[in-house]
């Protein structure tokens, strides 16, 4: 025999209501005291015990059974239905009950009627309604209305025809040196080239739930082609060409074409400060005192002095920088170069340098000091995400100071939040304790004053503005250990020596290195940094 829940009916007779109860057949749910006191409540069957109704069912075994539970007069009892809508509204189902002896079954048109009624307008299944009606299924819930599914759409998106981050690693060479002068920070293109094509967005369709009211797809993010000049766009404006030879680059979400500004020599006294709206290429050095601004990426094959180099894009010195405590470095993207000498570096990007001395490097992603005799000494080092060095400090103890991570108040944020979340479940399951308990009450055929009722409106009242407090603290948790991965995952890694005088502060903490430690990182594990072997 297939599966088949357990379900109950009534027999009435001229002083009396008796209840079956039909046992489940093949792990079929088993019948609810709740259920059957909702449905005697429902039918007017008020003047019967509470006790040997609930011990009727609980001692209900693999046979139907049959008891009085009441000496009162009740007319017949006709087929009934509870219709049930799921929160979305997408589906409806039905649970069928089954008349008393004498009852009528419900015909097609009234089986409909308990639908509309229960305002369903739209997805009724006919095959199941004919179903039901041909051989009723009493104590299931069966599905009985499907909504249109809403098809969701999609983001616009741009697709780049060119390297939108060009920037390479240093060449490491056999030996463990690194080759500086391989480098290429711009990516070239030919007139009438295509640089990108715009893939409109789709909107989607909207759905149709069961009570007949549309369902609107989530809202799609619309993009357009931003370019600057010496670029054109196709007649549909989906797509865009070069219209000069010279060198793409995407900044932000605009592409931009222009020829690289090349300055012959040396910037000093003969060239002045460099300010360029575009790429700037400098064969020579940058002299003390001087200034080269880019909007795009800034080349210098020569050293940098005590001078300032500021880019919107990326900084690749060839050789280095001897910045006699006034030289300063700072891009929007990433910095590359041999060595840095009493300078301040400050890039949004990647630091990566040979060699790093009396400086402050400031990344807000990674910093590496890479190469065969690579080291960094004294001033301070901080990065969101990855410090990467060989050797780490000196022999002298040279104070070096190394910051990684997030605030410890982020930390702090994620705990009250929670504390908030665990207090509020225990408010919420009392409140529906008081509810279910009134509930049982009110099945039972007691009347409840109007205190009582007061009491059960500021249980649901507190309960419902305690489950959206709920749904706004998920939310605001997810975030906050979102971000909270994102920083611990952070860590200081030291190929070769890690010397005493070396300072390293993760989300607030510190850890002072004592002794020379050799091949380690340094990471945070449940809440303290720790150093481990590579």
């Amino acid at each position: 025999m297939a599966k088949r829940n357990g379900f109950f009916r009534l027999k009435i007779e001229p002083n009396s209501v008796s209840l079956q109860l039909i046992p489940p057949v093949d792990g079929g749910a088993k019948i609810e005291t709740a259920e059957v006191l909702e449905y005697l409540n429902t039918v007017k069957v008020h003047n019967y015990d509470l006790k040997i109704v609930d011990q009727g069912i609980k001692q209900l075994q693999d046979k139907p059974v049959m008891f009085k539970i009441s000496e009162e007069s009740i007319s017949k009892v006709p087929e009934m239905s509870k219709v049930r809508i799921s929160n979305d509204r997408m589906v409806a189902t039905i649970r069928l009950y089954p008349p008393s002896n004498d009852g009528a079954l419900f015909s097609k048109g009234d089986l409909v009627g308990e639908l509309t009624h229960a305002g369903i307008k739209y997805g009724v299944v006919d095959k199941v309604v004919d179903a039901l009606i041909a051989t009723p299924v009493f104590g299931h819930d069966i599905v009985i209305a499907k909504g249109k599914p809403v098809r969701e759409g999609a983001d616009a998106r741009i697709e780049y025809n060119f390297e939108t981050n060009p920037l390479a690693k240093p060449k490491l060479n056999e030996d463990g040196s690194v080759d500086f002068h391989q480098l290429n920070i711009f990516t070239s293109v030919e007139k009438d080239q295509l640089l990108a094509t715009l893939i409109p967005e789709d909107p989607g369709e909207q759905g149709i739930d069961v009570m007949n009211n549309p369902v609107l797809p989530h809202k799609v993010s619309k993009k357009v082609l931003k370019c600057g000049k010496n670029i054109r766009f196709s007649e549909d404006r989906l797509k865009i060409y070069s219209e000069v030879n010279g060198d793409v680059k995407l900044e932000g979400d605009t592409v931009f074409v222009s020829n690289t500004y090349t300055v012959p020599a040396d910037v000093d006294t003969s060239t002045g400060d460099i300010n360029y709206d575009g790429n700037v290429v400098v064969t020579g050095n940058v002299r003390t005192g001087f200034k080269v601004k880019a909007s795009g990426d800034i080349q210098i094959k020569g050293v940098v002095e005590g001078a300032e180099i500021v880019a919107g894009g990326n900084i690749v010195l060839a050789r280095g920088i001897q910045g006699m405590s006034r030289g300063v470095l700072e891009a929007e993207g990433d910095i590359v170069t041999k060595f840095i000498e009493s300078a301040i570096v400050k890039a949004k990007g990647v630091v990566r340098s040979g060699s790093i001395l009396h400086s402050t490097i400031e990344s807000g992603d990674t910093i590496v000091c890479e190469g065969k005799k690579s080291y960094v000494v004294g001033g301070s080092l901080s990065a969101k995400n990855l410090i990467d060095v060989k050797t780490l400090g000196n022999e002298m103890g040279t104070v070096t100071n190394v910051k990684i991570g997030v605030d410890a108040s982020v930390l702090q944020e994620l705990h009250t939040m929670q504390q908030e979340f665990e207090d509020n479940k225990e408010k919420i399951e009392k409140s529906v304790q008081v509810l279910v308990l009134f509930k049982k009450r009110v099945a039972s055929g007691q009347k409840l004053t109007p205190d009582k009722i007061a009491l059960v409106k500021t249980a649901n009242d507190e309960k419902t503005k305690l489950e959206e407090r709920q749904t706004e603290l998920k939310e605001l948790i997810a975030g906050a250990k979102q971000e909270i991965e994102a920083n611990t995952r952070g860590r200081l890694r030291v190929s070769n020596l890690v010397y005493p005088g070396v300072r390293i502060m993760m989300s607030n903490n510190q850890y002072i290195v004592k002794d020379v430690m050799k091949y380690c990182q340094f990471r945070i594990r449940s809440g303290e940094i720790i150093a481990e072997g590579l």
